[in-house]
């Protein structure tokens, strides 16, 4: 959760002139127990240069304060992303905007914060008490890409590689031999090198070490062959040291996110393009844990600190990732995302999508805003945001036994001809719906961080990389599910099948005189045009190693009729 941060207009069509936060004084106010929460995670923005080339070290002298644990100074003077704000806020700092004003940040209060200020909002909503009857039918619509896929039977690693695809690869690729180029340096690094970088990381999710270069140490207790095998220590550092997603000569300066910018952009088509069409979807936010010097610390106090980066997302009530954008601090807050993540939906067609999401993003004004776009939405609210909506004192429902229910509906924006509803006597059917498909961006935040990739650089925006390359591995198993029914791959065992073909491949592919496995990985899982043949000559079994006159034709491995099923599952 972010640190609370909040201003208060200072008179009617102007705020007073506030800068941002800095985590350096976040960090001393947890220190001194200031705040009086139990907060464990600050959402931080890039450094202001972001664009520029000094953050490609993400170094610097770093600071002597021992509040700051050491952390680059690049970071420490990075500005605080506050949670949310109120829509008046936002109105008021687009107003700004468009007459050249400098875009403001937020104050953070250090102090406990006062109770806020009621602003005169001139509302032209009009409330009834009386229930209203949501049109809860499902719909389904044809989804003929999905139904593509289903006839395709791909492999975990052709799902991938649609988000993956050769044009990504390549695209980093040539980024990263150019920014080696700039640095004087002779890469030629190819796409097969790239996909074996890919797999070392995807497999530091679920075999991790303290020091990345245990993987090629040859101490018994931590050498990693198929690592070893598949690339050279010094090889996978210096690819490492130079990965890059963007030309420094064409950054947006008014883009803090401008080194991962195209790459995020590519992942979003990608993502969009092969998402599931469904009625329900869910809008969260995420994060992208900072992985810098100490980007994890313990305060005096003992209370743990995590720093990372505000992502909003817009998932499946699955958590199939539809569409995500890191956030800038500012104005990209409250309801603004919802609609841009809406249109995103409409790309593919202006049907009655339902989204769910909670009182960050939920407003009377948002909701009607979506209702003329045609699209349903259900969240929690904050009081404040209500329009003046004559509901009961919070504590007033809390009371009751069982619970109660309070409905209100702005009859400014009635159908003519449609009746008033009885009163309910049960729980709202919305509140059931809510629980049930409200929570896909928690789905996907707890399957992503069961193996997330723990190799991670000292530059910034390196961990993008890491965030971008778990949602695709995470949504290419959403797709897996779906396309293949009663599929006994979970997520671990996808994960682990994408990394072994990777760096068995490239093992492969190594210069002569090296020690190479066959990267038989990619069709011994296929499922396709397996068939168990005779053979003369009696050989061991690629399962249980025992000897047998049978194999399997398309792996030309030998393997017994009782192991051949087994043999060709992940």
């Amino acid at each position: 959760m972010a640190s609370d941060s909040r201003a208060v207009p200072a008179g009617r069509g102007a705020r007073p002139k506030v800068r941002s936060p800095k985590l350096l004084e976040v960090l001393s106010a947890l220190e001194d127990d200031e705040f009086g929460s139990n907060r464990e995670e600050i959402f931080i923005a890039p450094p202001d240069n972001a664009s520029g080339d000094f953050t490609d070290e993400d170094s610097g002298e770093e600071d002597s304060d021992p509040n700051g644990a050491q952390l680059p100074g690049l970071v420490l003077h990075a500005s605080v992303v506050s949670e949310d704000s109120d829509p008046e806020e936002r109105e008021e700092g687009k107003e700004e905007e468009e007459e050249g004003e400098k875009r403001e940040e937020y104050k953070l209060e250090l102090q406990p914060p006062k109770k806020k200020q009621e602003a005169a909002v001139e509302t032209h909503c009009v409330w009834t008490k009386r229930d209203i009857q949501p049109d809860l039918g499902s719909w389904t619509a044809p989804d003929p890409h999905m139904e593509d896929l289903k006839t395709q039977e791909l492999s975990p690693v052709g799902l991938f590689e649609l988000f993956f695809d050769g044009g990504t690869i390549g695209f980093i690729v040539d980024e990263t031999n150019r920014y080696a180029r700039q640095k004087n340096v002779t890469l030629d690094l190819t796409a097969q090198e790239l996909k074996c970088v890919l797999g070392v990381l995807i497999l530091s999710g679920y075999v991790s070490y303290p020091r990345r270069r245990m993987f090629w140490e040859t101490a018994p207790d931590c050498h990693h062959h198929l690592v070893a095998d598949a690339i050279r220590r010094d090889r996978f550092e210096l690819i490492f040291s130079y990965l890059h997603f963007a030309d420094n000569s064409e950054l947006d300066e008014g883009d803090r996110f401008a080194k991962v910018r195209p790459l995020l952009v590519r992942a979003n088509r990608n993502f969009r393009k092969h998402a599931p069409l469904e009625e329900f979807y869910s809008f969260g936010q995420s994060v992208c844990e900072y992985f810098g010097p100490r980007g994890s610390r313990r305060l005096r106090s003992g209370r743990p600190v995590r720093l990372g980066y505000k992502i909003w997302c817009g998932t499946t009530s699955r958590g199939y990732l539809v569409w995500f954008e890191p956030s800038q601090g500012g104005l990209d807050v409250g309801g603004s995302m919802v609609v841009r993540f809406v249109d995103a939906l409409r790309e593919r067609g202006c049907l009655p999508y339902h989204i769910l999401f909670d009182k960050v993003f939920a407003s009377a004004r948002l909701m009607s805003a979506l209702r003329e776009k045609g699209v349903k939405a259900t969240g929690t609210v904050r009081e404040v945001r209500t329009e003046r909506c004559p509901l009961k004192a919070p504590r007033e429902p809390r009371r009751r036994k069982g619970g109660s229910s309070h409905p209100r509906v702005d009859e400014s924006s009635r159908r003519p001809g449609v009746a008033k509803a009885r009163t309910q006597r049960h729980p709202p059917a919305l509140l059931k719906l809510y629980r049930e498909k409200a929570r896909g961006v928690d789905r996907m935040d707890q399957n992503v961080a069961k193996y997330k990739v723990k190799i991670r650089g000292t530059r910034w925006y390196l961990g993008f990389l890491g965030y971008v390359l778990d949602a695709a591995l995470h949504n290419a198993w959403q797709l897996h599910r779906l396309c293949r029914r009663g599929a006994r791959a979970d997520l671990l065992a996808f994960r682990r099948y994408v990394a072994r073909v990777y760096l068995e491949s490239n093992a492969a592919a190594s210069s002569p005189g090296r020690r190479s496995r066959r990267p038989d990985t990619e069709s011994r899982f296929d499922r396709i045009g397996h068939w168990i043949v005779h053979q003369d000559k009696r050989t061991r079994c690629a399962l249980c190693h025992s000897q047998t006159n049978t194999r399997c034709e398309k792996c030309q491995k030998g393997v017994h009729a009782k192991c051949f099923r087994e043999y060709h599952i992940p």
